[in-house]
């Protein structure tokens, strides 16, 4: 839940906080959240190919991931100060300060998401942990939404102040929590040794990995766009800071009550027909809320919640399945796997961004056109919602392991 305390703090608020808090204009905000993930994108293959000896046990994992955790609390809170500076400095230090960001929370995330394959002994573990995971994420998203209705009913200074002192407290939680699981982390089984000869990290990998790499694209080049534009849906086409908070707490609520549903489903179907299921509520409830989520807050609301519903869904079984397929390739590959598939969601994050950039900027969303959100918020997230439907036909179809 630490991690994902700051991974939702930069998914849902840092598009916001620079455009409406730092005053940059969309444009330049596009930039600075393209630049971050790109470099990122880098850095994550390069985490896990340097890290590639050390993330064997899950000891070492968890090690690592404290390291992670401090430089990301760090950077977090640095990122926020940003809007104080004069606004001249203010776009280069937030480049600066935001690939900063992203090089301290890949430290952090691919040491934690490999403890899913060397942390656990079979498949049924890995589904249980898969699905424990997106609750806690669900409940971070949950407590970084209701920020989102203060944040927008407060001026300038109040605005700040509220995201720095939120981010104190998610540093608290965060370094708690990586030091408690670094300190419990004990290996069961013997060190791998690096073969001499190795192959490349996805020379040998079945075509599931390939599979589950189009998910990560689909849900992190157009499922964001939900969380990303709600800020703005909440301010200027609401108008209701209360409202607007209650739809961003919605889909957090759908996400976190969905896992047991998700996990029962997992255990008496292929995992690839529940990523089906999912996909298909999701485009469900998006359609409701490109019909008349700008029309009624009501609506709005209880769509979020159908579409946070399916995202925990497709989310548990992503994550899951990557993990059973990262395990049967052996821990060796656990760091190198990680960050390819880190990487390519990032790319896939830059390029969304760079899309919501460019759609806002062809709207005036502050006054004329601020309806136009909702097929905005409707029409991005679909379209993930389509491609993991169709992924998921394909992963159900895949024949069974031994």
């Amino acid at each position: 839940m630490g991690k994902s305390l700051f991974w939702y703090s930069s998914e849902l608020l840092f598009a916001y906080f620079l455009t409406e808090l730092a005053g940059l204009p969309v444009t330049a905000m596009g930039i600075v959240i393209a630049t971050g993930f790109l470099v990122s994108a880098v850095i994550d293959i390069g985490i896990g190919v340097g890290l590639q000896r050390r993330l064997r046990t899950a000891a070492s994992a968890g090690r690592m991931q404290l390291v992670g955790a401090v430089s990301c609390s760090l950077t977090l809170i640095a990122v926020f100060l940003g809007a104080w500076l004069p606004q001249e400095v203010r776009f280069g230090y937030a480049l600066m300060v935001g690939v900063a960001f992203r090089f301290a929370f890949a430290a952090y995330d691919i040491p934690q998401n490999a403890l899913m394959a060397l942390g656990t002994p079979d498949a049924a573990s890995r589904l249980r942990v898969a699905s424990t995971r997106i609750w806690f994420s669900g409940a971070a998203t949950l407590i970084v939404a209701a920020a989102v209705g203060p944040l927008v009913a407060r001026g300038h200074a109040d605005g700040i102040m509220l995201l720095l002192i939120m981010s104190a407290i998610f540093v608290v939680i965060s370094l708690i929590g990586a030091f408690l699981l670094a300190r419990m982390l004990q290996d069961t089984r013997p060190v791998i040794r690096p073969e001499p000869q190795s192959s490349p990290p996805g020379s040998q990998m079945p075509r599931k990995f390939w599979l589950l790499l189009g998910v990560m694209v689909a849900t992190s080049l157009f499922t964001p766009a939900f969380g990303k534009l709600e800020p703005y849906f909440a301010a200027f086409t609401l108008r209701s800071a209360w409202w607007g908070g209650a739809v961003i707490i919605f889909m957090s609520l759908g996400i976190v009550a969905g896992q047991p549903l998700w996990l029962h489903l997992c255990r008496q179907m292929r995992s690839g027909w529940v990523m089906l299921i999912a996909a298909l509520v999701q485009l469900g409830a998006l359609t409701g809320f490109g019909l008349f989520g700008g029309i009624d807050s009501g609506v709005a609301a209880a769509t979020a919640f159908g579409f946070g519903l399916g995202n925990g869904g497709v989310g548990m079984v992503q994550w899951a399945a990557f993990s059973e397929t990262v395990s049967r390739a052996g821990a060796a590959r656990a760091g190198v796997s990680y960050g390819l598939f880190a990487a390519t969601g990032k790319v896939s994050l830059a390029s969304g961004g760079l899309l919501i950039a460019m759609a806002l900027a062809r709207i005036d969303y502050r006054v004329s056109e601020s309806e136009a959100l909702v097929p905005l918020m409707a029409a991005l997230p679909a379209a993930g919602a389509i491609c993991c439907a169709i992924i998921g036909v394909a992963l159900a179809r895949q024949p069974r392991q031994a």
